[in-house]
């Protein structure tokens, strides 16, 4: 069966699963995962293992419910409490969906137009040639410059103190835009900070204050804040760090009163809650998870992979919407399966931890088998005649392997790591599958800078 017709009938076959609504079963029959353990979880985060170490909390949500959540590392090497699924974190631009949210919530209230003109909320902002508006902000296409490449290249950087009047004076004397607003992407950190003065123009009360009441509150969410207020006390607070020759070294600003595009603290246990909400709304948005995951597009209507504060993609060829994040040593990753429902959240806290790298690896291993139901048709033996060399594709575990048959039998397989469509990767070559005309894969190209392409043929 090809990829396209599995991936349809799983997408159908979950559709009609009565665990796509919690309320509508108490005891839903749920997917089944149970080839993964916590020890399978532990050997993943294993480095973290240790007291005197930063690391990571990690959440697993399938159909709105967590099936599994911990902390490995330490939140504070001070005092040496260790990170847990409560432990708050700083999740860096994984906190621009909220204020997109928040301006959807808006426009349901009619208090803002999403195509009006900025400038009618918002009149400190310079009359560029054509107007900005809050859907543009919202998707990315504003043409707006950066604010924290503005501050760096005024030398202001991020150490310093600035205050939301100062960036709003800085983003004031800006008179040119990269482009003209609509007809382009350029992910820009000015128009989600930008948000945050709009909520109080147009509703009278702060970000913080406006996402509490509609969505914070009604969904649960009661460790979660836009952290606008620097002499806060923040219960069970995480500090980040980098790496020194000395081993962690604290990393962290506590200066920074700008929210919108980052400022948000939250736990794994109220993001789970978040993640559910895309599964039965208890928010005050109607019609929550179409709005969040709508797509945005420039004048052109060319549909763009981002839209209201979440990054749209594909992994191994499933559907996905999320996030990064990164700000002081704090790294974050939210990746949501649409068509599975399942949602893997990582908070870490050091700066060169890669919290998108350890997503992909729960990823793959909670679903190394539609994993192998989507890569099987790969699998089997290719010849290049004028070589005289044939590689066996191997599905192991979820993941396809590259082994040269006729060479040293110690040689190790090699991953191919799937880039699109029936695009892999291993080493230095590119591989490309290519079908005959009943859709079967018949052979595959390979391809390096030196060699060219060469041609195997599936036996």
């Amino acid at each position: 069966m090809n990829r396209v017709l599995l991936l349809t009938v799983a997408s159908l076959f979950l559709a009609m699963n009565p665990m796509i609504s919690r309320a509508a079963d108490s005891n839903p029959l749920r997917p089944d995962y149970s080839h993964v353990s916590e020890t399978d979880m532990d050997s993943i985060f294993f480095a973290f293992n240790r007291p005197d170490t930063p690391g990571c909390a990690v959440g697993v949500v399938c159909n709105g419910e967590p099936i599994f959540t911990k902390g490995y590392g330490t939140a504070n090497l001070d005092y040496g409490i260790p990170i847990r699924p409560d432990s708050r974190f700083m999740i860096a631009s994984i906190s621009k969906q909220f204020a997109a949210a928040a301006l959807m919530m808006m426009a349901q209230e009619d208090v803002l137009d999403l195509e009006e003109d900025l400038r009618t909320y918002i009149p400190e902002l310079p009359e560029f040639e054509k107007p900005i508006n809050a859907r543009q902000i919202i998707h990315h296409t504003s043409g707006l410059r950066d604010i924290y490449n503005l501050l760096a290249l005024a030398d202001i950087g991020l150490d310093n103190t600035t205050t939301n009047e100062d960036a709003l004076v800085m983003l004031s004397h800006q008179q040119r835009l990269n482009f003209e607003p609509g007809s382009e992407f350029l992910y820009s950190n000015s128009g989600y900070f930008l948000m945050s003065i709009l909520a109080k123009n147009v509703t009278g009360m702060t970000l913080r204050e406006y996402t509490h009441k509609h969505f914070f509150e009604p969904i649960g969410m009661h460790a979660t804040h836009w952290h606008d207020d620097t002499e806060m006390i923040v219960p069970d607070r995480v500090i980040s760090y980098r790496p020194t020759s000395r081993g962690p070294g604290q990393f962290y600003r506590g200066n920074m009163e700008r929210v919108g595009a980052r400022g948000l603290f939250t736990t794994i246990n109220d993001f789970v809650l978040w993640d559910a909400n895309f599964i039965e709304n208890r928010s005050h948005l109607d019609n929550f998870t179409e709005v969040m995951s709508r797509p945005g597009f420039t004048t052109r209507r060319d549909s763009i992979n981002y839209g209201t504060g979440l990054r749209h993609g594909v992994y191994r060829d499933l559907v996905t919407i999320g996030h990064g994040g990164s700000y002081m040593g704090f790294r974050s990753n939210y990746m949501h399966f649409r068509d599975l429902n399942l949602a893997i959240i990582v908070f870490c806290n050091q700066s060169d931890i890669s919290p998108a790298a350890y997503s992909r690896q729960v990823a793959d291993l909670y679903l190394r088998h539609i994993f192998a139901e989507i890569f099987e048709e790969f699998a089997g033996e290719y010849t290049s005649e004028s070589l005289g060399v044939t590689f066996s594709v191997i599905l192991e575990d979820g993941d396809l392997y590259l082994k040269r048959m006729n060479g040293d039998p110690q040689d190790d397989q090699q991953r191919l790591v799937w880039s699109a469509e029936d695009r892999f990767r291993v080493d230095r070559w590119d591989i490309r599958f290519e079908r005959n005309s009943d859709d079967r894969i018949h052979k595959f190209t390979l391809e390096a800078p030196r060699t060219g392409a060469i041609t195997f043929r599936r036996e």
